[in-house]
């Protein structure tokens, strides 16, 4: 006869209990969320690198640069008031972009300085040598000047600015051909010039000797607001002017003309500058 089974061998399944497969199936799932996570991670740190790759300000804590594009115009003039010296057409070609040579920039300064003068601002760009500036205008220079009481003016004596307006007007130039138009000897003048960098030397002339001659200087031309040299010169009576107030800087009045300031006790070496014409 068979006899019923025995319920302790074969028990029935509770089904309050885990089954045995339950640990599986959290291994299971834990790893998924994992998974999910380190995917959210990567596509975070992903797109991080991409914003720092883009802006590579932002990676040391500095603000993105936006996609805000100033009108060159104003982009231009804002370079020029922050600068403290002249900026040249390389700088300002790595800053604005390729498509800023030497003659857009050229544009560029005309197209601001027409709409400063239509505004009557007291500002203007000035180029020298290839460099752009922005500056007052000279007819603001008696009360600018007071912001500088303790600047060196450059005075140079009567001798100095003579050989100077020389050598603007006749250079390249020797040291000879100096003391021939002058009279005099001028070793005093040439080397308070070089020491100044008003002038430099500009090589030798083909004539047996080799004899140096020299010319202007950027500096020089920065301190009259020449671009181009002869073409931007002072005339003769404007430099004749600044060589009777023996200062580079030259003296204006207030409606913008340059004083003629006369010497109480005049330089025994003075010369006319009509020679020079």
């Amino acid at each position: 006869m068979n006899l019923p089974q025995d319920a302790s061998q074969d028990p029935i399944p509770d089904a309050t209990q885990p089954s045995s497969d339950a640990p599986e199936a959290a291994e299971i799932g834990a790893a998924e969320s994992a998974s999910s996570e380190s995917a959210q991670t990567e596509s975070v740190q992903t797109e991080s690198a991409l914003a720092v790759s883009e802006n590579p300000e932002a990676a040391d804590g500095e603000e993105p640069i936006t996609a805000w594009t100033p009108e060159p115009e104003k982009l231009f003039s804002a370079l020029l008031f922050a600068s403290q010296e002249y900026l040249s057409g390389r700088i300002l070609k790595e800053i604005m972009g390729d498509d800023w040579d030497l003659p857009s920039l050229r544009r560029l300064t005309k197209a601001v300085n027409k709409k400063f003068e239509e505004q009557e601002m007291p500002f203007e760009v000035a180029e020298v040598d290839g460099t752009f500036r922005i500056r007052t205008r000279t007819q603001y220079y008696p009360w600018t000047r007071k912001l500088f009481r303790d600047a060196n003016p450059r005075r140079l004596s009567q001798a100095s600015l003579e050989t100077l307006a020389i050598i603007a007007y006749k250079q390249p130039i020797t040291k000879a051909e100096i003391e021939s138009i002058r009279g005099v000897n001028v070793d005093g003048c040439m080397k308070s010039l070089l020491e100044k960098k008003l002038v430099d030397v500009n090589g030798r002339t083909d004539a047996m000797g080799g004899a140096f001659t020299y010319s202007t200087t950027r500096e020089f031309m920065r301190y009259f607001g020449i671009n181009r040299v002869p073409d931007d010169l002072p005339r003769l009576s404007e430099f004749e002017a600044i060589v009777n107030a023996q200062a580079l800087i030259p003296q204006i009045a207030a409606d913008g003309t340059i004083v003629e300031v006369n010497q109480e006790e005049p330089d025994g070496e003075q010369m006319s500058l009509d020679s020079l014409e």
